[in-house]
C-alpha cells in the first residue's frame, strides 16, 4: 500500500457537513471542490439544533462568530407533564460546563453562511451538477461522472448527499431509507398566542408529555417570538409522491394535528388551534440499516452524514453529528498524511465514528420512546421496574460524553501506539 496521497478531493454535497469538510479541508492546505445538484438560490426548509460538539467544530473553523446572533440560544429542555410539573431538565448545552450553550437556528442560515465563508476563502462551489456514479477506483483515485456527462477524476470522492445518497449506491447499492412508522408535524405560531401557565415554572423549549404522546416547544427565532409546536403521530407510510401529496393536503394535515386536543391542557390546545394551514410541515422519520462500511473496497470513496447514518432528529444530534464526521476526517487526513496509509487512517476513522455515532443512535432511540403514548412509555418503563415519570427523569443523566468531545485531541489519541 503506497502512503497516503491525496491531491484533490471532490465532495458530492453542499449541505452543511460537505461545507464544513470543504472549509477544514481547506485550512489544512488540501484541494477540494464541491459539487451540488441544487440551484443556488434553492432554499432548504427547517431548523436544527446545534449542540456544544457541533459548535465547537465551528469555532474551529473560524464560523460560529457568523451564526452565534442568528438563532436562539439555550442549556436546557424542560420535559414536563400535562400538570406542568418538571420532570427533568435535560442538557443541551452550557458555558460553564461544555463551553457553549445550544443553538437553535434555520438550517438555510446554516447553509448559506458557510456557502459565503467557502467563498470568500476561495472554495470552488459547483451548483446543478448532479453526480450519477463512480466509474473507477485505482490507487491513484477515484473517477467518477455526472448527469451531465461531464466525468471527472479527484484523489479522494466524499459523497456528503444526505440520506438518499447516489454516493452511497457505489458502497452499498441494495440499502435504502426504512421508515420508522412515525410522523412529525409541526407549526411554527406567534408565542403570543400560547395560553401559558399561572405562573409558569419552566422556560422553552419543552417538551409536555401526555397520554397521547408528546408536544414539542422550542424558539424558531432568535428573540424566542416564534415557537415551533410539533408532535408526531403513528402513521402508514406512503412513496415520495404520496408524501409531497400529504405535505400540500392542508386540510388533512390540519386534522391530523388538531386530533385528540381534548387530552391536552390549554397550552397545547390553544397553540395547536393558532396554527394556519400554509405554515404546517410534515417530516416522516426514515433512517438507514446501520452501515458497517462507511469506505469503498478501493478506499477511494467516503460517506458520512445522513449518507451514512441518517439519525432522527429527537435527539437534536443529527447535524451535530455529521459536524463532526467532517472534522474528524478531515483530520485524519491531513495530520498523517506523510506517516500512514490512506486505507489505514480511513479505516481507524470509520471505526471510531461507528462507535460514536452507535452510542448517539441509543439516546436519539431513549429519547424518541419518551414521545410515544403513556400506555407504551408505562409498557418500556415496566421492563425496567420504573414508572412512566421516572422513565422520563431518568434521560440523560450523563451527557459529557456527548457535549463535552474535542476532535483535536481526540483524533491523535486514535494513532498512539
Amino acid at each position: 500500500m503506497k502512503p497516503l496521497s491525496v491531491e484533490h478531493i471532490a465532495i458530492i454535497g453542499a449541505g452543511p457537513s460537505g461545507l464544513a469538510l470543504a472549509l477544514a479541508l481547506h485550512s489544512m492546505g488540501i484541494s477540494v471542490t464541491v459539487f451540488e445538484q441544487r440551484t443556488r438560490d434553492t432554499s432548504v426548509g427547517g431548523a436544527i439544533v446545534l449542540a456544544p460538539n457541533a459548535i465547537r467544530v465551528l469555532d474551529s473553523l473560524d464560523v460560529y462568530s457568523r451564526l452565534s446572533g442568528k438563532g436562539f440560544g439555550f442549556d436546557n429542555f424542560a420535559f414536563v407533564n400535562e400538570q406542568h410539573e418538571v420532570l427533568n431538565t435535560f442538557p443541551f448545552g452550557g458555558k460553564s460546563q461544555y463551553g457553549f450553550s445550544a443553538l437553535r437556528i434555520r438550517r438555510q442560515v446554516v447553509v448559506s453562511e458557510l456557502v459565503a465563508v467557502a467563498e470568500e476563502r476561495g472554495i470552488i462551489i459547483q451548483f446543478e451538477r448532479g453526480f450519477s456514479h463512480v466509474l473507477e477506483e485505482n490507487e491513484f483515485g477515484v473517477t467518477f461522472k455526472f448527469r451531465d456527462g461531464v466525468v471527472m477524476s479527484a484523489s479522494l470522492l466524499v459523497g456528503a448527499d444526505g440520506i438518499h445518497s447516489r454516493v452511497r449506491m457505489h458502497l452499498a447499492p441494495f440499502v435504502n431509507p426504512i421508515y420508522s412508522g412515525q410522523l412529525a408535524l409541526g407549526c411554527v405560531v406567534p408565542k403570543s398566542s400560547v395560553s401559558l401557565p399561572v405562573p409558569f415554572s419552566y422556560q422553552f423549549p419543552a417538551i409536555m408529555y401526555g397520554r397521547n404522546g408528546a408536544f414539542l416547544f422550542i424558539p424558531e427565532d432568535v428573540a424566542g417570538e416564534e415557537i415551533l409546536i410539533g408532535t408526531q403521530r403513528s402513521f402508514a407510510e406512503r412513496d415520495r409522491e404520496g408524501w409531497t401529496s400529504l405535505s400540500s393536503s392542508k386540510e388533512e394535515l390540519v386534522e391530523l394535528f388538531k386530533s385528540n386536543l381534548g387530552a391536552w391542557p390549554e397550552m397545547v390546545a390553544s397553540g395547536v388551534a393558532a396554527a394556519s394551514q400554509e405554515h404546517l410541515t410534515i417530516w416522516p422519520y426514515y433512517s438507514i440499516p446501520r452501515l458497517e462500511k462507511w469506505l469503498s473496497e478501493g478506499e477511494r470513496v467516503v460517506i458520512l452524514g445522513d449518507a451514512a447514518h441518517a439519525i432522527p432528529p429527537t435527539g437534536g444530534q443529527g447535524a451535530c453529528m455529521a459536524f463532526e464526521d467532517a472534522y474528524s476526517l478531515a483530520l485524519v487526513l491531513s495530520r498523517f498524511s506523510s506517516k500512514l496509509s490512506l486505507q489505514s487512517v480511513l479505516k481507524e476513522w470509520q471505526k471510531h465514528r461507528l462507535e460514536r455515532v452507535d452510542k448517539v443512535m441509543s439516546l436519539t432511540r431513549q429519547l424518541g420512546s419518551l414521545r410515544l403514548s403513556a400506555d407504551e412509555r408505562a409498557e418500556l418503563a415496566g421492563k425496567e421496574g420504573l414508572s412512566d415519570d421516572d422513565l422520563i427523569r431518568n434521560a440523560g443523566a450523563e451527557l459529557n460524553w456527548l457535549y463535552s468531545l474535542d476532535l483535536r485531541t481526540e483524533v491523535p489519541s486514535w494513532f498512539q501506539e
